[in-house]
């Protein structure tokens, strides 16, 4: 984990009451943003996503998607692909499958890499910095 790392174990207090994503009849779901609009993210994404044995933690925090859609603390855009635009948000905790919450010091931010083009979740993960680029600067109104 580079100069930070994990620094506490605890219980997950909320471990219990945040559920996988929830889709709708037609495998999908749909995540507000504070630039892009609703986007979507489907089941079968959302598997592959998480099928990989070093992601399974991820069914475990798909609130930190929504919060970091709504509440980015950076916003980039793709170094080669021009409707690719990164949201990313650090957060200090994670939980584990075991119902474990990891901390981190100083933190770890999630990137949710959504297509403007298709309005659609390309892929999610953590990172300890975002990726360089340009600053995503919103359209004036």
């Amino acid at each position: 984990m580079g100069e930070g790392g994990l620094v506490k174990v605890q219980d997950c207090q909320n471990h219990d009451k945040m559920p996988d994503i929830e889709f709708g009849n037609d495998g999908r779901c749909v995540f507000p943003t504070k630039y892009h609009g609703a986007l979507t993210l489907s089941k079968t994404k959302w598997d592959i996503i998480c099928s990989e044995p070093e992601r399974h933690y991820y069914r475990f925090n798909g609130e930190k998607i929504a919060t970091t859609l709504i509440n980015p603390d950076i916003v980039r855009r793709h170094k080669r692909e021009k409707n690719q635009i990164l949201y990313y948000k650090k957060f200090l905790r994670l939980c584990s499958d075991r119902g474990i919450e990891l901390s981190y010091y100083p933190g770890i931010f999630f990137a949710v890499v959504v297509d403007s083009a298709t309005s659609k979740i390309c892929t999610i993960y953590p990172v300890e910095q975002p990726k360089t680029g340009k600053l995503f600067v919103p359209p004036k109104k």
